[in-house]
């Protein structure tokens, strides 16, 4: 197979390019020309496309002779202005997608995210029918959801099969901005404070190299046409115990302190007043938001039996093993203070 991955030089995207070799496919990737390509310089054999999303002369030759096009590129995070996340998330989507159906590719597996359904109450073990919330909880899940619409409604157009994944909560060797080296830096620096109030707060999370199995399994599958997909661990831990397992595997305090909700999200609402200046939402983030402060404090969990049934989806990487492979990671690369340095 011919394969093209965007967001290749990001978190996920370099597992994706492992994992198509490991298929034995010709990979071509779609990189900035900013981008830093350290990693990915171990695959001679890489074929690289330079340009960006809404470089249309770019994504048309990026796509050419592909059959399977793994869209990962997104602004992943819960701050920046509108335009960034419109042209990140749904412009440059809708320009992949076009190119696609412009170039006769086959599939193309869209990694979309379970905030697309977030609406700021518990879920627990929802499947795929679960619908979207009238009012998108942030700017990522209003242009993550727009996209992942567009492109499941395509399905069929022009010989293309479009499959779109909900890996939840991504955590593993090589994260530099996710979720888990944020909480890691902010435990160690006794930032984190527990916001619950003693409620238990539930999380279904997902190992990078159970992620990009999922992927490859979506680039293949013959019952996965026009369909969305919850992509776990299978494994729900309690989040803020979670923390404290953290805590002691990297020796570094525990989570001991706690805030007020209702005073949090004060606070997260004036911050999020001052950061609508445009210059500093787009270069700065805030200390907290209300999105993330919802997501902290009710349980998000998922039903992966569909993936299973279509994909022949399998958790390969359990919580156990994947805290394991993450130790030896960060000890090979400067232990915890170089992982929070290196964290964006």
């Amino acid at each position: 197979m011919k394969v093209l991955v965007t967001g290749a030089t990001g978190f996920l995207g370099s597992h994706i390019v492992d994992h198509s070799f490991r298929q034995n496919d010709s990979v071509r990737v779609l990189v900035r020309k900013t981008s830093n390509r350290d990693y990915l310089k171990r695959y001679p054999e890489l074929e690289y496309v330079t340009g960006d999303l809404l470089d249309i002369d770019a994504l048309k030759k990026a796509v050419e002779g592909v059959d399977i096009v793994y869209h990962s590129a997104a602004r992943a995070t819960d701050w920046g202005s509108r335009r960034q996340f419109m042209e990140a998330n749904y412009t440059g989507s809708k320009n992949v997608l076009e190119a696609c159906l412009g170039a006769k590719v086959k599939r193309l597996v869209y990694i979309s995210s379970p905030g697309v359904v977030f609406d700021f109450k518990d879920q627990e073990m929802i499947d795929e029918s679960y619908p979207y919330p009238e009012k998108p909880g942030n700017f990522y899940a209003e242009f993550k959801a727009r996209a992942e619409k567009l492109i499941l409604q395509a399905n069929g157009k022009s010989g293309l099969t479009t499959v779109s994944l909900r890996p939840h909560a991504i955590w593993g060797p090589r994260d530099v901005s996710g979720f888990f080296p944020r909480f890691v830096r902010m435990l160690k620096e006794r930032r984190l404070k527990d916001f619950t109030g003693g409620k238990t707060v539930l999380l279904d999370m997902c190992h990078v190299t159970n992620a990009a199995d999922a992927c490859i399994l979506a680039g293949r599958s013959d019952k996965a046409a026009g369909k969305a997909y919850f992509i776990t661990d299978g494994q729900t831990v309690d989040s803020w115990k979670f923390l404290d397992r953290v805590a002691d595997l990297f020796e570094i305090p525990r989570l001991d302190k706690k805030l007020n909700l209702r005073f949090a999200k004060l606070t997260a609402s004036i911050f999020e007043i001052i950061w609508r200046i445009p210059r500093l939402a787009e270069n700065h983030p805030p200390p907290i938001t209300r999105y993330a402060l919802e997501m902290m404090t009710h349980s998000t969990t998922y039903s992966i039996d569909a993936a299973k049934r279509d994909l022949g989806y399998s958790p390969g990487v359990s919580v156990d093993k994947g805290l394991a492979l993450l130790k030896k990671w960060i000890d090979g690369n400067g232990g915890v203070d170089g992982f929070i340095r290196s964290a964006r």
